[in-house]
């Protein structure tokens, strides 16, 4: 394959009229950056579509390079109307034509081909109303993880957010509060307020704080009874125990933080002894990542860099781990759990969609929930559950080699930071394939409005309440990453 053997690091000069104005030095040491990884570059690279620039898509690969050793990836066939790259002058009046589109969350690559054959060969052969069951598959992919569940606890749903809205429907009341960790995805605050609920916020940064104190105290700061008394105390004053519910993204999108085991465990004991139903919003948590900083010899500058346990992860490949579900191993808190999730992020399925689900021990509140569900006509639909079963049963393989690439694309980029720009702080956190930055010191004014001027489109901090903030999607082409940066700071 000509084109792979040229070198992938050519791809950074395929995004058009870049406009950087970067001095000798700095255009120096990103070269050293570019060389240090050039061989992670050359393998990773080619299995993005490129360049990823206002809906032009200019092929130089050959028709295999966007397929990964095993075959897995489906032929390459890339539309101009995926959603990241359409209307955006409409959507984002400041951007130039040539901006880097950086905002939505999917990922640029094809999908498993198992996935594709699976429903191909489903819609062909299938018709009219069909039953299809998804628990056994759900409760096997959980067991993966270390997490027993059972297969009669699953409830199928059309989306992630249809998901949480019946979710509040049944365990809140209009008028009542319901927290969140925030920042947080924003269509999560949407949903509660659209319910006339009231937000209340909690700030992932004390959180974080918290849990640091706590894992300071060590031994001295335990009960008899294994409780950490510092963080059971720090959390009684952080959480409301007049709330509802807690809608909890975990991971955090956008910050990629994974809360410590300790405080997943004070945070369900909490909403147990208020009768506070937890819902958990666990779509990213396939997208972990473990010690990938090894190459980048990099710090991120965070305050809600949360430890996470290392004993709660699963290992797809080198660097890379599922999050282990949120307080699993409190089994006394399973009853006021509504834990969701999907198979739409993690194996690039929102075209489909890919069936979401909820997973509810309590035997009242799930029927209550699954009547809700019923009512509405929110069942997943039967090729949207095919597509949960293929991917589940049969795109492991596909998935390891995009979170290998995705980790690779975390490390480029701290080292890129580090080296344009080490004073502004930003996160990556555990996991996602989010860069979360805090652009309050490099734009005072108008923060979403300077970025977009600058040709780069993000998702605007103030959608997640961070104003002065911007999250960029890394699921792309390294060389997208490098262009939004050299933008952003040189």
């Amino acid at each position: 394959m000509k084109a792979r053997k040229e070198g992938a690091l050519a791809d950074a000069e395929q995004i058009k009229g870049n406009g950087l104005n970067t001095n000798a030095a700095l255009k120096q040491q990103v070269d050293d950056i570019d060389n240090l990884f050039s061989e992670e570059f050359n393998e990773f690279s080619t299995l993005w579509h490129t360049p990823l620039c206002h809906g032009d898509i200019e092929d130089k690969h050959d028709d295999n390079d966007n397929r990964n050793v095993n075959g897995d990836y489906g032929d390459v066939q890339v539309s101009n109307n995926r959603l990241k790259f359409s209307s955006l002058s409409s959507r984002f009046p400041h951007a130039p034509e040539n901006a880097v589109s950086m905002w939505i969350a999917d990922m640029d690559t094809a999908p498993s081909k198992h996935i594709a054959h699976a429903i191909s060969a489903y819609v062909s052969s299938h018709y009219g109303y069909q039953s299809v069951d998804i628990g056994e598959v759900v409760a096997a992919r959980y067991a993966k993880q270390g997490a027993v569940i059972t297969a009669n606890s699953v409830v199928s749903t059309a989306s992630v957010m249809a998901a949480v809205d019946t979710a509040l429907k049944v365990c809140t009341t209009k008028g009542d509060k319901v927290m969140v960790l925030s920042p947080t995805y924003g269509p999560l605050r949407e949903r509660i307020a659209a319910q006339g609920l009231a937000l209340v916020d909690v700030s992932i940064d004390d959180i974080s704080i918290s849990d640091s104190n706590a894992n300071e105290l060590g031994d001295e700061g335990r009960s008899d009874a294994g409780d950490e008394k510092g963080l059971e105390k720090n959390i009684t004053a952080l959480l409301d125990e007049d709330c509802s519910a807690f809608v909890l993204c975990h991971p955090n999108n956008p910050t990629g933080t994974v809360l410590s085991e300790s405080l997943q465990h004070e945070i369900a004991r909490f909403c147990k002894t208020h009768n506070i139903t937890l819902i958990l919003d666990e779509v990213h948590s396939e997208f972990g990542f473990v010690n990938t900083d090894t190459m980048a010899n990099t710090t991120v500058n965070s305050a809600a860099n949360t430890k996470s346990n290392t004993k709660h992860i699963t290992h797809y490949g080198n660097n890379t781990s599922a999050i282990k579900p949120f307080a699993i191993d409190s089994q006394f808190a399973q009853d006021t759990i509504i834990r969701i999730n999907s198979a739409g992020k993690a194996f690039n399925l929102s075209a489909i969609p890919a069936a979401s689900y909820a997973i509810i021990a309590n035997d009242e509140l799930r029927d209550k929930f699954a009547r809700e569900i019923d009512s509405c006509h929110l069942e997943a639909s039967p090729v949207a559950k095919v597509a949960l079963i293929a991917a589940y049963e049969k795109a492991d393989d596909w998935l390891a080699c995009v979170l290998k690439a995705i980790a690779f694309n975390r490390q480029y980029t701290k080292a890129l930071m580090n080296i344009l720009s080490p004073t502004i702080p930003f996160t990556l956190g555990e996991a996602g394939y989010f860069l979360w930055l805090n652009l309050n010191q490099r734009f005072v004014n108008d923060t979403f409005v300077e970025v977009c001027k600058r040709g780069v489109i993000g998702v605007d901090g103030a959608s997640f309440n961070a104003p002065g903030y911007l999250r960029l999607n890394l699921a792309c082409h390294p060389s997208a990453i490098k262009t939004a940066l050299l933008r952003l700071f040189s």
